[in-house]
């Protein structure tokens, strides 16, 4: 029993000395953005796309996780143009001071197809 009590007043010991000198440590921040832009069309011209995103984060962001969607898509005969601008931005905290600065991980994946449809360039005639 007394081995027991000396074990358990051990493992006090060094928990308690441990939080005096160890501060918690907060995940960094994370910023994603996804988007598609997608065009069916039988204009046989390549669309017109700008995909403009701008991330930005305070080094003392801690624990935050952020994503921005967006689908841009056109079906039809003419030639089509998508633009897309994003401003991303994250903001940190002073409740942490004595944490060091960190690097927010960004992530970045922007799908951009074109369809050809033959069938746009045929005269449609309608039933009767």
């Amino acid at each position: 029993m007394k081995v027991m009590i000396s074990i358990s007043n051990s493992l006090l010991f060094f928990l308690i000395l441990e939080s005096c000198f160890l501060t918690s440590v907060k995940a960094q921040c994370v910023q994603g953005d996804v988007s598609v832009q997608y065009s069916i069309s039988g204009s046989q011209k390549p669309t017109q796309r700008t995909n403009d995103v701008t991330m930005e984060s305070n080094p003392k962001c801690r624990g935050n996780a952020s994503v921005s969607t967006g689908v841009q898509g056109h079906i039809g005969a003419d030639a089509a143009e998508q633009n897309r601008r994003v401003d991303h931005v994250q903001q940190g905290s002073d409740k942490y001071p004595q944490v060091p600065n960190s690097t927010t991980v960004q992530i970045r994946s922007n799908v951009q197809v074109d369809v050809d449809n033959p069938v746009d360039r045929f005269p449609h005639h309608p039933k009767k």
